[in-house]
């Protein structure tokens, strides 16, 4: 899977695709990504599961909190001081893991990430302390979330617009199930192994995927390897081609220039928040995805009061929500990808599914959320439906069925907004995707924080309106950006091409 394995025959292409970056609109007929489709399949998976990591240790600890409290003689508020600061390092890490995966590659930074995600782990396993465990919980949350915004950028690397919806919709998917799973499975280690259990089996876990993708995976960086032509050298390259014995030699692909490495910048990735239209999708995407944390946070108290259920019977339940998630990435990652084809053809340009294609001269943002804005209506009115039905204590069937579709509404609405600023910023996909983990990670912290307290304070059915309400105050900031985005960035390209042109003057 490696960029020397390739086959030198560039796929043959079938439909029209990928755009500039946001600024930028060079139309052009070379190949987006030489990559075979199998190879491409490989390759997201393996971006999917390494994101996988992040929002597993966040959940996976859960069930075990109790314990390590008694274990350590601390109070359950100072053992909460653990995830937030999980939730802070969250938040924070992948900017300067964005800014470094841009510039260096995706490689060197999955590296990184793993080689302390690994370390973090053993070494939670091993202490006994509350400061150590403060401490290196945030050492293993640095690890572990820059391969959340590094998914994401695999996929614009080798997938173009015209197939990203149902590729993305995949990478996703370790953000989504992880949640459901993880409780689960921290339960049954706590139980039967111990707390420490929890920690060893994450380090096993990584290690058993990080030796692979040290091996096999290649680099994909666009400002590295270009379209996948350009043969990679150092920590870009994947160790298995240096152990290959072949002399066969190919020809070079199109040189790619070199560029310098700079000390990442996160002001790189705070400037896109106050940037449009890209600033209006990253807070109402932070919004959206934090109302799933809001209804599966409040699940455990509300299920077990409700439906008198123990810790076993809580895992389960969610089930339905990781079952409406996965159903969602899929089934509107097909719609997504038909929309956007339906769309260039109406505006009378052709679609080609391997090649870049100018967005400057396309609405990206209504092809997108025609899709993203109906999902996040019904996200919203799913929510209302639940916050009124629960407290009528309804059959449990009846209840999971309503998480099942809330699940899948907000899935849907937080992949297309997902696709849509990867399509504006595909060149820097992983800085793009770093300030959108910030936004979610912070305010998906706050959500899950703030549901108990304001089910005891204000009831089941105002808490979840006003979960409701939070997305109805930002389905007007996606409006605009489905009316207005596209002008923006006319007006921006324009203002730009001036900017170089007086630049350019002798």
């Amino acid at each position: 899977m490696n960029n020397q394995d390739r086959p030198q025959q560039m796929p043959q292409q079938e439909e029209v695709n990928e755009e500039t970056p946001l600024l930028h609109a060079t139309p052009t007929t070379e190949s987006y990504s030489v990559f075979t489709p199998t190879q491409k399949r490989l390759i997201i998976l393996t971006a999917a599961l390494a994101s996988s990591f992040s929002p597993l240790s966040a959940n996976i600890y859960y069930p075990a909190l109790n314990s390590i409290a008694k274990d350590l003689r601390v109070s359950p508020s100072q053992i909460n001081l653990t995830i937030t600061t999980y939730m802070i390092c969250q938040g924070l890490a992948p900017m300067l893991t964005g800014s470094l995966a841009d510039q260096a590659g995706r490689r060197p930074a999955y590296i990184l990430c793993f080689a302390i995600y690994i370390f973090g782990n053993i070494a939670l396993a091993l202490q006994h302390s509350f400061p150590a465990l403060l401490a290196l919980r945030a050492v293993q949350s640095c690890g572990s979330s820059g391969t959340v915004a590094l998914a994401s950028a695999v996929a614009a690397d080798i997938i173009t617009s015209a197939e990203r919806g149902i590729y993305m919709g995949f990478t996703s998917l370790g953000n989504i199930l992880a949640p459901s799973i993880g409780p689960i499975l921290g339960g049954v280690l706590s139980k039967y192994l111990g707390w420490e259990a929890i920690f060893w089996f994450l380090a096993i876990a990584a290690g058993t995927f990080f030796v692979p993708l040290l091996l096999f995976f290649p680099e994909t960086c666009r400002g590295i390897v270009g379209n996948g032509s350009t043969p990679a050298v150092g920590w870009n390259r994947a160790i298995w081609s240096y152990l290959r014995t072949t002399t066969t030699l190919t020809p070079p692909g199109p040189s790619v220039p070199k560029r310098r490495v700079n000390v990442p910048n996160p002001c790189s990735t705070l400037r896109l928040l106050f940037q449009r239209p890209v600033g209006l999708v990253l807070l109402a995407n932070g919004v959206v995805f934090s109302s799933y944390y809001a209804v599966t946070a409040g699940i455990p108290a509300l299920f077990q009061r409700i439906y008198d259920l123990d810790d076993l019977g809580i895992g389960l339940c969610f089930i339905p929500a990781g079952l409406g998630s996965l159903l969602s990435a899929t089934a509107n990652g097909v719609l997504v990808d038909w929309n956007y084809r339906r769309t260039r053809r109406n505006a009378g340009q052709t679609v080609h599914k391997n090649q870049k294609q100018d967005i400057i001269g396309f609405p990206i943002e209504q092809a997108r959320l025609q899709i993203g804005l109906p999902m996040t209506v019904l996200a919203a009115a799913s929510i209302v439906v639940y916050g009124v039905l629960i407290p009528l204590k309804p059959p449990l069937l009846v209840a999971l069925m309503v998480v099942f579709i809330i699940c899948f509404c907000i899935t849907a609405a937080y992949n297309v907004m997902n696709i849509l600023i990867v399509d504006l910023y595909y060149e820097t996909p992983a800085t793009a995707m770093a300030a959108n983990n910030l936004v979610r990670c912070f305010l998906g912290a706050g959500a899950a924080a703030m549901v108990n307290p304001l089910i005891r304070q204000i009831d089941v059915q105002w808490t979840y309106c006003s979960v409701s309400g939070a997305i109805a105050l930002v389905t007007p900031l996606i409006s605009m950006v489905y009316a207005q985005g596209w002008e923006w960035r006319k007006k921006q390209a324009e203002t730009d091409s001036q900017r170089r042109t007086v630049h350019e003057r002798p």
